[in-house]
This record gives structure tokens, C-alpha cells and sequence, in this order.
């Protein structure tokens, strides 16, 4: 595995990892006509979504520094992780942490709690990285917000953990900025360029911001996509639409094929992973992505994809029409490694989490693409949810 200042990190995929990636991406292709058809995608996230996989990655990582342990050595695994608090970090291990190991999933929603448990457990720059998307399923170094910004400095230039409480305690007061005038790659060479605490502290004061100006290139990239799909819309015969809300709605329902969807009595709901469900676009959360508002990371990074499925399958879709083609099962899986790097591409070029089969939501995601019909089966999936 390695990292660079322009490159993303190979994500090694584990015997595991390899199975779900095979069959996946190149099982052969699924012709569903309603939702128990989609059984299998549904049971293979399932599975995914129980494994312990934060606890996979910790007992890997003290396993390598010393520690033989398996995912359910608990005990042993607590005991280590306290010490190394102590030791590493000089203050007690927090409750929460504490609670990850019990096998809470974590969270990252207060992430100098992410980074400190990879301080203790000694990671650098890279491996902290792929500790993130790999047993976090999350994004690392959100590099225009002031915690990361400092904890991707000290982490890059391998400064000790006195200078990251340092450094954290200098910003605590720093006022965002209100215009997003560099971009986050430009602020990421600089941070990687400067070794010097004063010389990174004085930038920083210059160059962190709000949710609001992060993820400029997402949030572009997803508002022309909206655009794309809404005109589909229009074109399909929805002429009497004249409220923008109206047609918010329409956009979601072509997204997820829900939103009109009764269920028959007696009908038993098909649960679904948690990973896969929250923080699913709505009406709601799409107004505010096109009006520029705050907005959740796991929120931009599931609609982008979402809309990436829709309109390049409906492209395809109009393609196979005009001609009287029906895709064979090489075409299909052909189509899918396309969709499969062109939204990796993407993904990593707004510095989102690269696609990573073990996500239940990218599982299920390319699950649906290894179809006859994508869209199609994203609607079955959420058909009875």
C-alpha cells in the first residue's frame, strides 16, 4: 500500500474483501422482476453490516505492533488500548473509545476521537488514511475543517502528540472563512510542504472553513448531475411541474423508487443495512445540497453516487433503445467496471472515500449496476424497506 501527494491509497482487499469484490462485480448478472429477487444482494450486505470490521482492523493493528489478538479478544484488546492512552497520549481512554471496543460502531462525527485512537495505536499519515475508509467506512482528512487540517499536519511530518494538542489549543479561536478561495488540493500541498509549527499554524488561521465552503467540486458535480436527471424528467412528459420542490421530489423518487410505494397488508418489510439507509438523500437534504447549505459528508458522498447510477444507466438505457440492443452478460459487466471507474474517479477527485466493496452501501450499489437493469433494481431493493 502507498500513499503520495497524488495519489489515493490502494485499498488491499483480504480474502474476504476479494470474495464480495468477485462476486459483486463479476457474478453473473441478475435479471430481477420484484424484490425477492434481490434476496442475495440484500443478504450479502447483511453480512457485511454484522461483521465486526473496526474491531477486524484494531486487532489487526496491535497484532503487528506486538499484540496476537483476534476481533472478539476484547479484554485483551481494552487493556492494550488503555495502556496505550496512558502511555501515548497522556490522559485516560475516553468512554466512548472504551465503547468501540465493547463493539459499538463508532462514530465519526467527533473525529479528534478517530485520530487520537490512531495516535495511540501508533499510525502514520498512510495508515491512518486507509484506517479510515477501511474500518471507519469513512472519510479521512477533511482537510479544509481545523481538526483534521491539524491532525493531517502532525500526522504527514510525524510530529508527536504534545505538538497536536499544541496546535489544537492555537486554532481553537480561528474564524472560518466565509469564500472558499483555495482549493482543498492547494491547501493539502501546502500543509504537506510545511514542516514548520508557526509557519502551519499561520496558514491555517488563513484557510478553514465551514461546511458549507467544503466539498466545492462535489457539491458542483451533484447540482450539474440534478440538473441532468430533472431534465430526463421534463422530457419524460412532467411539463405541468412549475414548483422546484415538486420536482425535488421527482428526483428522489427516480433516485430510490420509493416514495410512492404502499405496501400490501401483511406485507413484511425487507430490512436493510443501516449503512446502506441512513443519511439517504431527501427532499429535504437535496434542497439544501442545490442552495449551498450545510450538509453531511455521508449525505453528498451517497447522493453523488446515487446520481452517477441513475444517469449513466439511463444513458445506456436510451443507447440499447435506440438500437434494439439488448446488453449480453459481457456488456453488462463491461458497463459496470466503466461505472465502477468513472465514479471511483470522481469520488476521489472531490477527496471523497474511494468505493469500497465492504461499505454495504457500495456493496449493494454495485450490486445493482451487475444487473439487467441498474435502476431498476436499486427500486427493488428499497422497494419493501
Amino acid at each position: 500500500m502507498s500513499i503520495s501527494r497524488d495519489n489515493t491509497p490502494e485499498l488491499n482487499r483480504d480474502e474476504y474483501t476479494e470474495y464480495i469484490y468477485d462476486v459483486t462485480c463479476f457474478g453473473d448478472p441478475i435479471n430481477p422482476e420484484n424484490a425477492e429477487d434481490v434476496a442475495s444482494g440484500i443478504s450479502r450486505a447483511m453480512e457485511l453490516e454484522a461483521r465486526p470490521v473496526f474491531l477486524e482492523g484494531v486487532s489487526a493493528r496491535l497484532t503487528q505492533l506486538g499484540v496476537d489478538c483476534k476481533a472478539d479478544d476484547v479484554e485483551l484488546m481494552l487493556t492494550e488500548i488503555k495502556r496505550r492512552y496512558k502511555e501515548i497520549l497522556g490522559f485516560s481512554c475516553p468512554r466512548t473509545v472504551q465503547e468501540w471496543i465493547k463493539g459499538t460502531t463508532p462514530s465519526v462525527t467527533k473525529r479528534r476521537n478517530n485520530y487520537d485512537f490512531c495516535y495511540a495505536l501508533e499510525m502514520d499519515f498512510q495508515q491512518t488514511a486507509v484506517f479510515f475508509q477501511k474500518y471507519y467506512l469513512s472519510l479521512p482528512f477533511i482537510i479544509k475543517a481545523q481538526i483534521d487540517a491539524v491532525f493531517l499536519y502532525c500526522l504527514y511530518h510525524r510530529k508527536p502528540y504534545s505538538v497536536v494538542t499544541e496546535l489544537l489549543e492555537k486554532s481553537k479561536g480561528f474564524v472560518s472563512q466565509e469564500n472558499a478561495h483555495t482549493s482543498t488540493s492547494q491547501i493539502a500541498a501546502m500543509i504537506f510542504d510545511i514542516d514548520d509549527d508557526e509557519k502551519f499554524i499561520r496558514y491555517l488561521s488563513e484557510h478553514c472553513y465551514d461546511n458549507e465552503q467544503q466539498f466545492q467540486l462535489a457539491r458542483s458535480i451533484i447540482n450539474d448531475e440534478i440538473r441532468i436527471l430533472k431534465a430526463g424528467i421534463l422530457d419524460d412528459g412532467a411539463v405541468d411541474i412549475v414548483s422546484p420542490d415538486r420536482l425535488n421530489s421527482l428526483t428522489i423518487d427516480a433516485l430510490l423508487g420509493y416514495r410512492y410505494q404502499s405496501r400490501d397488508k401483511g406485507e413484511v418489510a425487507v430490512k436493510l443495512p443501516k449503512r446502506f439507509t441512513e443519511s439517504l438523500p431527501n427532499d429535504v437534504t437535496l434542497g439544501k445540497i442545490i442552495n449551498g447549505d450545510s450538509i453531511s459528508y455521508e449525505v453528498l458522498r451517497k447522493t453523488l453516487m446515487l446520481l452517477k447510477l441513475y444517469n449513466y444507466y439511463r444513458d445506456a438505457e436510451a443507447e440499447d433503445r435506440k438500437h434494439g440492443y439488448e446488453p449480453d452478460k459481457y456488456e453488462i459487466n463491461n458497463r459496470l467496471m466503466d461505472f465502477y471507474d468513472e465514479v471511483n474517479n470522481t469520488l476521489i477527485s472531490c477527496g471523497f472515500a474511494q468505493l469500497y466493496v465492504r461499505h454495504p452501501f457500495d456493496c449493494l450499489l454495485l450490486y445493482c449496476a451487475n444487473s439487467h437493469d441498474p435502476i431498476l433494481t436499486l427500486h427493488l431493493l428499497n422497494e419493501r424497506n
